[in-house]
């Protein structure tokens, strides 16, 4: 299998202490604030995930998404840092991690389900974070501050993810070349982002060895691929030297008594049912294992259940999900496994029963909400579902998915609430970086008959928001001015 170090690599080899030797640290400065503001930043980040969003296969899954946050803001609590951070999975095989502008950080599913442990993902996420809290971004962009942040975030897409379909013709540009330099770190920003995060890893509850574990297979990984990496990859090379000193480093903090999530193996499990060209391998190699006699684990049994799912055999899938479910009757990934076989099978109306119930022991769980939303449209309740996907909207906040407003779009065009179908489309739109299909949807819900003066108002505001931001994006001199004026004259 072909693997890419991607931005593990290029973004720094990896990890970390701060508290063990803080005076060590070296006195790197800050004047990246001036060239790349806390504003800017978040402008390019969210620039740099529209680009991503149309161009990689992003998971969407709640739980998932759940997950990886959920592990993210746990490190991000000994990171001391107020900075803004999502995390994200990519659905692709190879082993790669990157983080982007804005504290985008986007692990590939590859790299999870080669982790030996959670503490190992942890390690990575650690890395990643302490490139962004430590602003090595804003400080590679320096000699390169007047691009256009919408080629920032195209050409750095392609730059972190190692893609030649995504980045070959502009990084054979002269522009995309002189980024690219600015992208290699140096050797005192990887030393850096090492001793933090190790420092993050370890004030979070998790084993600083996993790091140096974890190093050892990203070094055996480099040596058998040297002669097809990239030449960016080639810059940060895992050296036998950082596989010792993060050894040395982790060896300095206490014992400590690791507290993982039983959750990983399953998340493992999940993410095996996205690997759509290995579905059937991955069922055969279960199924091998029973006839030879080996019990399956229970992430085994969940994955197999999932599988099945996923290939259509909804009646061995059911049968698998109820043993699941007998040895756990409680258990949210199980009753929604269930619901979905209900869903798929035409059986709304006890979906819709199952999921109530688990809702009120799971209050806002993300994949029940979701899978509730479906079965009320299904079982022809399209007003209960918006209602219900508008709360876990509102609940969600910084971790909403670009589904969530697909879904609701969904609800609200059975519900014939065509004006606020279209407003929740033009979010999905926004969401994913096609500004100019958000305002075409924007401006049909504005053309809609019934409006109430508040909703045109919403709408007008939202409207002309969205203009103002593909203005400033496009960089068209004076034209977002001149939107004001034209707004004034309305």
């Amino acid at each position: 299998m072909v693997l890419f170090l991607g931005s593990i690599l290029a973004f720094g080899s990896l990890f970390l202490p701060l508290k063990l030797a803080a005076s060590e640290l070296p006195d790197l400065g800050d004047s990246s604030a001036s060239v790349l503001s806390a504003e800017d930043d978040y402008r390019l980040g969210q620039a740099f995930m529209h680009n991503l969003r149309q161009n990689i296969d992003i998971v969407e899954d709640p739980e998932l998404n759940s997950y990886i946050n959920s592990i993210g803001y746990r490190l991000l609590s000994a990171a001391n840092t107020p900075l803004p951070f999502n995390f994200f999975i990519v659905n692709e095989p190879s082993i790669n991690a990157f983080a982007g502008p804005g504290g985008y950080i986007g692990i590939h599913s590859g790299l999870i389900l080669a982790a030996k442990s959670e503490g190992e993902l942890a390690a990575v996420l650690a890395h990643e974070i302490s490139h962004v809290s430590q602003r090595h971004l804003a400080r590679a962009f320096q000699k390169a501050s007047s691009a256009q942040i919408q080629t920032f975030a195209a050409i750095l897409a392609a730059v972190l993810l190692g893609s030649p379909e995504l980045g070959t013709a502009m990084i054979a540009t002269a522009t995309a070349g002189s980024i690219q330099q600015q992208l290699n770190f140096t050797r005192d920003h990887e030393r850096e982002a090492d001793r933090v995060g190790i420092d993050i890893l370890a004030n979070s509850g998790f084993n600083p060895n996993h790091m140096p574990g974890f190093f050892y297979r990203l070094q055996e990984a480099y040596r058998y691929m040297e002669s097809n990496l990239p030449e960016l990859l080639r810059t940060h090379p895992v050296t036998p030297n950082r596989i010792a000193d993060s050894q040395n480093r982790a060896r300095q903090y206490p014992q400590i008594e690791e507290q993982t999530s039983a959750r990983f193996s399953f998340v493992q499990a999940k993410l095996r049912s996205y690997d759509k060209t290995n579905l059937t391998r991955h069922i055969k190699r279960l199924e091998a294992k029973q006839a030879n006699a080996q019990t399956l684990s229970t992430a085994e049994q969940y994955e197999y259940a999932l599988l099945l799912l996923t290939t259509g055999k909804f009646e061995a899938a059911d049968k698998m999900t109820l043993k699941l479910l007998g040895e756990a009757n409680e258990s949210a990934i199980f009753i929604a496994l269930k619901a979905q076989i209900e869903i798929a099978t035409q059986h709304p109306d006890a979906a819709v029963s199952r999921l109530r119930q688990a809702l009120l022991l799971f209050p806002n769980h993300p994949q029940l909400s979701t899978l509730y939303a479906q079965a009320l449209i299904d079982s022809g309740r399209p007003k209960m579902a918006a209602d219900q996907i508008r709360t876990l909207i509102q609940q969600q906040q910084k971790f909403i998915l670009p589904s969530y407003y697909q879904l609701l779009a969904k609800a609200e065009s059975a519900a014939k609430r065509d004006g606020n179908a279209q407003i929740a489309i033009a979010d999905y739109y926004y969401m994913i970086g096609q500004t100019h299909a958000a305002i075409e949807q924007l401006e049909a819900a504005l053309k809609q008959p019934g409006n109430t003066s508040f909703q045109t108002e919403r709408i007008q505001a939202q409207l002309d928001k969205l203009k103002r931001e593909l203005l400033e994006t496009e960089h068209k001199p004076g034209a977002a001015k001149q939107l004001s004026i034209d707004q004034k004259q309305q």
